[in-house]
C-alpha cells in the first residue's frame, strides 16, 4: 500500500513538472510566434533539427573522419569533408523550402463533438515547395476558462502536400472535435522533411481562431421534456407537427372529385377540358406548432448526456421546421424558426 502511494506521488510530481514546463514553453512560443490571422515563415519562427536518419548520417561522417585520421588516409578524409558539405547544403535547402511561405486563416469552426471538421488556410508561395505537411498539434489535457478538461487526440490528422504551387493554395487541415465548449483551435504544425530526409523543418502557427463545439446529438424520448406554449405536455413525438394540416388557402394540396355545392372557382378546368372529369383543387395550411425545450424537464443523467439530448431535439425541430424556444438555467432563447436561431441555441449549449 505504501509503495503504491509512493508511485502515485511520483506520477503526480512528474505530471506537475511536465505541466509547468509546458506552460513556460507555451509562454515563450507566444512571445516568439504571436497569434495572428496572417502569418509568414521566416528565420524567427522556423525550427530545424536532424531526423533519425540525419543523426545516423552525422555519426557515420564522424566515424569516417576518425577512420581517415587514424590511418592518415586522405581519400577517406576527402569523402568525409564532401559528406559534411553535402549535409550543410541540404540543411539550407530544407530551410528555404519553408522560409517565405505566407498563410492566412480568418474562419472559425463550428461543429458537433466527435465530428471531423476542416480548417481552411490560404497558403501563398513565391515558388514551388515540396513535401509540406499540416496538422493541429497534439497537446496534453488542458483546462478551458470554465475549468473543464479539454482532451486532444494523441494521433493528429495530418495532410501532406507533395507540391505547393506558386501563388495561392487552398489547404483544408483536418480537425477532430473531441470536447464540447468554445475554445481556441490551438496551433497548426507546418512540417517538412524535404531534402533526402536528413532534416525535419517545422513551425507552429496560431491563427487566433476559435471553435464552437456543440454537444453530440443523441436520440432520446426528448418529447417528455418538451412543453407547448400553454404549458401542457406535448405528445410523445414531434411527428404530430410534421404533417398536421387543416383546410385553408395557403398552398395546393391535392385534387378531389367534385362535390355538389362546391364553388366553381375551385374547379380544375384544365382537367375538365382534358376529359378527366370534374375535379376540385384542395388547399391546406400548416398548423402552427411551438415547442419549448426546457433543461429542467430533462430526465436524470449527466450534464453532457442532457445537453446531447437537447442538441438532438434542436436538430430535430430544425429539420421539421418547428418553431421552438430553449430554456437553460442561466439563459432563455425565445421562439423562432430559422437557421440562425438553431445555431444560436446550439452555441448556447456549447457554452453552458
Amino acid at each position: 500500500m505504501l509503495a503504491k502511494q509512493k508511485i502515485n506521488g511520483y506520477r503526480s510530481i512528474k505530471t506537475l513538472v511536465k505541466l509547468a514546463l509546458q506552460k513556460r514553453f507555451n509562454a515563450w512560443l507566444i512571445r516568439r510566434i504571436p497569434r495572428d490571422s496572417q502569418q509568414q515563415i521566416n528565420h524567427r519562427n522556423i525550427f530545424i533539427m536532424p531526423t533519425r536518419f540525419g543523426t545516423s548520417f552525422v555519426l557515420f561522417i564522424f566515424l569516417l573522419f576518425l577512420l581517415g585520421t587514424n590511418y592518415q588516409n586522405n581519400i577517406i578524409l576527402l569523402i568525409s569533408y564532401l559528406l559534411v558539405s553535402f549535409f550543410i547544403v541540404v540543411l539550407h535547402h530544407s530551410f528555404f523550402n519553408l522560409s517565405g511561405l505566407r498563410f492566412q486563416a480568418t474562419s472559425s469552426l463550428q461543429g458537433f463533438v466527435d465530428s471531423q471538421l476542416y480548417f481552411p488556410i490560404v497558403v501563398t508561395s513565391d515558388k514551388t515547395r515540396f513535401n509540406v505537411g499540416f496538422y493541429f498539434e497534439s497537446l496534453p489535457a488542458m483546462a478551458n476558462s470554465q475549468g473543464s478538461e479539454l482532451k486532444r487526440s494523441d494521433k493528429p490528422n495530418k495532410i501532406t502536400i507533395d507540391h505547393v504551387a506558386q501563388g495561392d493554395n487552398n489547404i483544408r487541415v483536418p480537425y477532430r472535435v473531441s470536447q464540447r465548449g468554445h475554445y481556441s483551435l490551438g496551433r497548426v504544425v507546418i512540417i517538412s522533411e524535404y531534402g533526402f530526409g536528413l532534416f525535419k523543418t517545422w513551425t507552429r502557427l496560431d491563427f487566433a481562431q476559435k471553435i464552437t463545439a456543440y454537444p453530440q446529438p443523441i436520440a432520446y424520448a426528448w418529447s417528455d421534456s418538451v412543453q407547448d406554449t400553454n404549458g401542457e405536455e406535448e405528445k410523445k413525438s414531434s411527428e404530430s407537427y410534421q404533417d398536421s394540416f387543416q383546410a385553408g388557402q395557403d398552398e395546393f394540396h391535392q385534387l378531389q372529385h367534385y362535390q355538389l355545392g362546391e364553388p366553381f372557382s375551385r374547379v380544375a378546368w384544365k382537367q375538365v377540358a382534358r376529359g378527366q372529369g370534374w375535379l376540385t383543387k384542395q388547399y391546406q395550411q400548416t398548423l402552427s406548432g411551438k415547442l419549448q425545450l426546457d433543461f429542467t424537464y430533462l430526465p436524470a443523467g449527466t450534464l453532457e448526456q442532457r445537453l446531447s439530448w437537447l442538441s438532438y431535439a434542436i436538430k430535430d425541430c430544425s429539420n421539421k421546421q418547428i418553431a421552438f424556444s430553449l430554456k437553460l438555467p442561466n439563459q432563455m432563447i425565445e421562439y423562432e424558426n430559422s437557421a440562425q436561431h438553431t445555431l444560436k441555441c446550439l452555441a448556447a449549449l456549447a457554452r453552458y
